[in-house]
């Protein structure tokens, strides 16, 4: 493959990863101008937000093995192509329950592109330094589509009543360069490269999307719904999820080693080389509990407790979408250099201070003595996990596994983010009820982030402490005692 098309395969993958965060981000921002227009309370027009992040969270994994097994370049375009009819269709839509099930379908057609795309990375470029480059462009896309998202999105929301409308045509628009470029510069599939048994486990597809689906709709409905907790449904959905995790690992065990269907997910991934698709999935989960809580905090500090409006809100904390951008560049320079643990260590201590100085800044404090430097030391922990744990799980998976092994990482953050949010939620509630003071309660919630962050630096340390630069993790199967 020549290197401008290896450039432009690189630039679709991103493109693809860039698609996804800035229809979650930039629709964020459009939900009070939605709520107005269509007549319905914020909590409403919020689940058009959540139905999208839902849907997309609970189809990653059951995408993952579909293109591993049918062709990641068929599922890549096909899943495009479905976001972008969605998408249309959504700027059209005028009914509210109406907008939540297009954007569910929409989040649902780039949950089948994002894992394929993973797998053609990790097909396509074997030899390094191309292969960081490509992971560290394809995770590039969070932070660029996060920044422009809100921007874009509090722009267009601002033009008219019905603004919020627009911004679907223009998310649908943008979806189109990464479907025409990828017809022509994404390699045919080689059957060498995709599972050679075509079965499917429908079964075990259908517990982990329902588990998933049950589990992230109770943990946002929790923080919807008026009673939180306390509306009866919401503990019985969680609790049901539970059971189907259960069930989904108890059916894939007995798959894997009873029958000769190939399993969703091999239970025997999570175990192989030491543990390590496990310890990085954790390296992931951890930071992405952290920075999605700060994302949910600093909403709740500058619109409830210091009374911004959400365009504000948005303006005060770009930068950490910015500064993200460059620390997804980082990983292109820090990976080939830095042991894999100090890598991660570093980016949880990054993000565990960003949410230290929020939790401990005096009242009054200048916004540029203290909220201007977490916001450019958060998105270290999110954006060096995403590219250095993106390289290390495609280098664990074998090539008829590239989309599963991205899909179960991408699942990780996705489920992690649903974790942060609900239990800042629930810890900022109960201190503030307990202490009587809403700050106090933002405070704590600040601190239980920054721990979940700093958590990576002790996973790096005790579980990951010989591994050396991640590509010759997996690939050399050269670390001792692991």
């Amino acid at each position: 493959m020549s290197k401008t098309r290896k450039i432009l395969l690189g630039f679709v993958m991103m493109m693809n990863v860039f698609i996804a965060s800035m229809m979650s981000n930039g629709v964020l921002v459009t939900i009070p101008t939605m709520a107005r227009d269509l007549g319905v309370s914020q909590l409403e027009a919020q689940w058009v937000a959540s139905a999208y992040n839902l849907a997309y969270g609970c189809g990653l994994l059951f995408a993952g093995r579909m293109a591993d097994i049918w062709g990641r370049k068929l599922l890549f375009i096909s899943g495009l192509v479905a976001s972008i009819a969605f998408s249309f269709i959504s700027g059209g839509m005028r009914h509210q329950l109406g907008l939540c099930i297009i954007r569910a379908l929409t989040g649902l057609g780039l949950a089948v592109a994002t894992p394929a795309g993973f797998g053609i990375i990790g097909v396509t470029f074997r030899e390094e330094p191309g292969r960081t480059i490509a992971f560290a462009v394809f995770g590039l896309g969070n932070p660029i589509g996060a920044s422009v998202g809100v921007l874009v999105g509090g722009a267009i929301a601002g033009i008219s009543a019905r603004g919020w409308q627009y911004l679907y045509f223009v998310l649908g628009g943008l979806a189109v360069i990464p479907l025409v470029l990828g017809l022509f510069v994404i390699p045919r599939d080689l059957a060498k490269h995709q599972a050679t048994d075509k079965r499917i486990d429908w079964l075990g597809g259908f517990l982990i999307t329902a588990a998933l689906c049950l589990f992230t709709f109770s943990i946002t409905q929790s923080g919807i719904a008026d009673k939180g907790w306390a509306t009866p449904y919401i503990p019985a959905l969680l609790a049901t999820s539970i059971v189907l995790f259960g069930l989904f690992g108890w059916w894939e065990h007995h798959v894997e080693h009873r029958l000769s269907l190939p399993p969703i997910a091999k239970l025997s991934l999570f175990t192989r080389d030491g543990w390590k698709i496990t310890i990085v999935m954790l390296c992931a989960f951890c930071p992405f509990v952290a920075v999605a809580g700060w994302v949910y905090l600093t909403t709740l500090f500058y619109q409830e407790y210091k009374g911004f409006t959400a365009l504000n809100t948005a303006i005060h904390t770009v930068p950490a979408a910015i500064c993200g951008i460059f620390a997804a560049l980082a990983v292109m320079w820090i990976v080939p250099r830095l042991r894999t643990p100090y890598v991660l260590a570093l980016g949880g201590f990054l993000s565990g201070m960003a949410c230290i100085i929020y939790a401990v800044e005096p009242e009054g404090t200048l916004y540029w003595k203290a909220e201007f430097i977490a916001l450019l030391l958060l998105p270290f922990g999110a954006d060096l996990t995403v590219g250095i744990g993106s390289i290390l799980m495609s280098n664990l998976c074998k090539d008829n596994e590239q989309s599963v092994g991205g899909a179960l990482f991408q699942t990780a953050t996705q489920i992690a983010a649903a974790i942060g949010i609900c239990i800042s939620s629930l810890v900022t509630n109960d201190v503030a009820t307990r202490k009587g003071n809403y700050y106090t309660g933002l405070r704590t919630s600040f601190f239980m982030c920054s721990a979940f962050a700093f958590v990576v630096v002790v996973i790096s340390f005790v579980f990951m402490g010989r591994w050396p630069i991640a590509k010759r993790v997996g690939f050399a199967r050269d670390v001792a005692g692991h």
